[in-house]
């Protein structure tokens, strides 16, 4: 299985969570892709997913701040925010990852 880089997914690394394990665990199996979690309770381990997050809280920030909104509307901010995110060309591929 490729990724859009056209390069080919050997591992993944995730957290913990439950949510979809046993069919996202039939999936690396089928495709040969050694699924790696990360230490419970150290989020620290999965930088690029931390690295995410952190630029989505203060793009979050920003917006609300920009707007003179409430903190209520986080949710909505967080929201927009990764919309806006999704709609960025990467520098590497030069395509959207909404794509």
């Amino acid at each position: 299985y490729k990724n859009q880089l056209n390069r080919e997914i050997k591992l993944i690394r995730s957290d913990r969570g439950g949510e979809y394990e046993s069919l996202f665990a039939e999936i690396c199996l089928e495709y040969g892709i050694i699924h790696e979690t990360t230490a419970p309770y150290t989020p620290q381990s999965n930088g690029m997913a931390e690295h995410k997050n952190k630029t989505l809280k203060e793009m979050m920030n920003v917006l609300l701040i920009s707007y003179g909104s409430p903190q209520s509307l986080w949710g909505e901010a967080i929201l927009t925010a990764n919309q806006i995110l999704n709609r960025v060309p990467h520098s590497k591929t030069k395509s959207i990852p909404y794509k």
